[in-house]
């Protein structure tokens, strides 16, 4: 057991791909064609789950259902291996045909998934029909898979008073009758598009250098990770660093040798804060302007980002 590794939680974003193209998107207007490979995904939750306790398994994308049977196997793997939690979020919108519809609800409550997520709000429903989306959700309640909510994407929180939020509260009642309860959702964070479309509420401020991993919201310590994220490309992700990939060694090999002061970007990080990771990247040649930034995970993605180049 690595002891920088606690894993908790693994999540597979299965696909880029999206049949939306969303204001709000972290992706921006790149979308590759890349999906994860079924057998590797496969193989990967059931030799974590030999050697660590996961409570969550969640398959996500872009749209993950365009890709329903790797869903299904990856659930119904994570199931079998006794993880508590079997999550999908989905825009709802991967097929117009309502038969598919209700044939890929029923699988994957067959598979096991026991939470889905519906993402429904103003930024989607711009591009995806909400009449396909509301039949779906119909197919879902009828499969019988428990757990279902409707995860909307807020501009700021959502208490903010702007266009956008009222616009999503409209199309939440929209839902009211089928008596799916709505999530908290998640406050969006400018990247990718949203920079593009949303910077306007999203004001740049100065901010603490000193800042550190495990500080701002999603993210956690470099030296006690809990949650790993597999890429289509077969990448394993922590945070925004990359530490191996499935299709050249296996996950048990990565997980093993992770050693984050090994790597001195990461190093820099859990030392002296963003501050340290803008100061290596600066004895490389590598500026990421913290004023011109909006929070202390931008500076590190961009910075990170350089560094892949």
């Amino acid at each position: 057991m690595n002891p920088y590794m606690k894993l908790k939680r693994l999540e597979f974003p299965v696909t880029f791909r999206c049949t939306g193209s969303c204001k709000h998107c972290s992706n921006g207007t790149v979308r590759p064609e890349a999906h994860i490979n079924t057998q590797r995904a496969v193989s990967v939750v059931r030799e974590l789950c030999g050697q660590h306790a996961l409570e969550s398994v969640m398959t996500f994308g872009g749209e993950p259902l365009l890709y329903s049977k790797t869903v299904c196997e990856i659930h119904k793997t994570a199931k079998d291996c006794g993880v508590p939690l079997r999550q999908v979020i989905t825009n709802g919108f991967f097929t117009t045909d309502e038969a598919k519809m209700r044939d890929t609800a029923f699988r994957l409550a067959d598979a096991g998934v026991n939470s889905l997520l519906l993402s429904v709000d103003c930024f989607h429903q711009e591009t995806i029909p909400v009449e396909a989306v509301y039949s779906f959700a119909e197919a879902v309640i009828k499969a019988g898979i428990p757990g279902v909510q409707l995860q909307p994407a807020w501009v700021v929180n959502r208490s903010h008073q702007n266009p956008y939020n009222q616009a999503t509260e409209d199309y939440l009642d929209c839902f009211s009758n089928l008596g799916i309860s709505v999530s908290d959702g998640n406050a969006i964070f400018p990247a990718g598009n949203a920079v593009v479309y949303l910077s306007e509420y999203y004001p740049k401020r100065p901010f603490d250098l000193e800042y550190q991993c495990g500080d701002a919201p999603y993210t956690e310590k470099l030296d006690g990770v809990s949650c790993l994220s597999i890429s289509p490309d077969g990448d394993v992700m922590v945070c925004c660093f990359i530490i191996g990939n499935i299709y050249h060694e296996k996950i048990l090999d990565i997980v093993k040798r992770y050693q984050p002061n090994h790597n001195p970007a990461m190093a820099a990080l859990l030392n002296d804060g963003v501050g340290g990771l803008v100061r290596y990247g600066s004895s490389l040649g590598i500026e990421a302007e913290p004023d011109n930034c909006y929070s202390p995970c931008d500076v590190c993605r961009k910075i990170v980002r350089k560094l892949k180049a």
